[in-house]
């Protein structure tokens, strides 16, 4: 079933007109929290300065255009109707400093997932404020055992055709959202492409936009790469760890528990040869 839009306010519409987006009203940022379902606001912020963080209330992300979203086991089994604002929305709201192409959502787990600009327009993920009518502090809803407040994001092939095109979907689907973070690419990204990393081969860059959009969600990448802290492993491990024996690797990707009956990391059993190739390539540096 296609979205039905509810509780539009005028003049907070995203338009896209001669390539350019335009900004809605702006949702209002506070120095402070206010309570405990207020997102937090980093990064590149507009007027804001650097390391500061400021805050969004639920109730205000609420006034934003939003929309109800009929889909099938996204939290529990069966049609849930969730209420979301497209990150577009979001986006085309905040306050966005110089340069700023990219969010990165962080969970209070440590978890990441990236978005980029040109991702948010064609795979519409979205932010969930009400799971059947409920909001943050209703959760977790019933038949759902553990509580995924006070923000989730998700993407669904029934919004975006694209997004049933994706390798790793439930990369960009994180629970526990506590951050959103305003940034510029080529800064959060720059170590994965300079230094030995500069100039990959074409297997090693395909590996680094796999590395970038889904490892990255535990990973930090070479040097001050942005990456999740959910692994609680530094990158040099992870690359001691391919260089010595890449068939490990392949298998602990595949299928981590086969290797650490204790391991948290997911299973990625439909990772190609290819691709795991393409992985390691990017993990030691496979140059031109």
């Amino acid at each position: 079933m296609f979205p039905s839009c509810s509780a539009m306010r005028l003049g907070l519409w995203l338009l896209f007109i001669g390539g350019v987006w335009l900004r809605a009203d702006p949702v209002p940022l506070t120095p402070v929290r206010s309570g405990p379902f207020d997102l937090a606001i980093t990064g590149r912020i507009a007027a804001v300065p650097a390391g500061e963080t400021r805050y969004a209330a639920w109730q205000d992300l609420r006034r934003l255009p939003t929309s109800r979203l009929h889909l099938t086991g996204e939290f529990m089994p069966g049609e849930q109707e969730v209420t979301v604002v497209f990150l577009t929305d979001l986006w085309a709201a905040l306050p966005r400093g110089p340069g700023v192409d990219t969010l990165l959502a962080t969970c209070g787990d440590g978890y990441a997932s990236v978005y980029r600009e040109s991702f948010l327009r064609q795979d519409r993920p979205f932010l969930v404020l009400e799971i059947n009518g409920q909001g943050p502090e209703h959760w977790p809803p019933p038949g759902l055992k553990f509580n995924p407040a006070p923000y989730v994001i998700s993407v669904s092939a029934t919004v975006a055709p694209a997004v049933a095109g994706l390798l790793d979907p439930g990369h960009k689907r994180p629970w526990g959202v506590t951050t959103l973070e305003l940034a510029r690419f080529d800064e959060r990204f720059a170590d994965s492409f300079r230094g030995r990393w500069a100039r990959l081969s074409a297997r090693a860059e395909l590996g680094r936009n796999i590395w970038i959009n889904s490892c990255a969600s535990c990973h930090a990448g070479p040097g001050a790469t942005f990456g999740g802290t959910k692994s609680g492993q530094p990158f040099a491990v992870v690359e001691a760890i391919a260089g010595y024996n890449p068939e490990l690797f392949r298998q602990y990707v595949r299928a981590p528990m086969s290797v650490n009956p204790q391991a948290k990391m997911e299973a990625h059993p439909h990772y190609s040869d290819d691709q795991l190739a393409a992985l390691l390539a990017f993990v030691g540096a496979e140059q031109q």
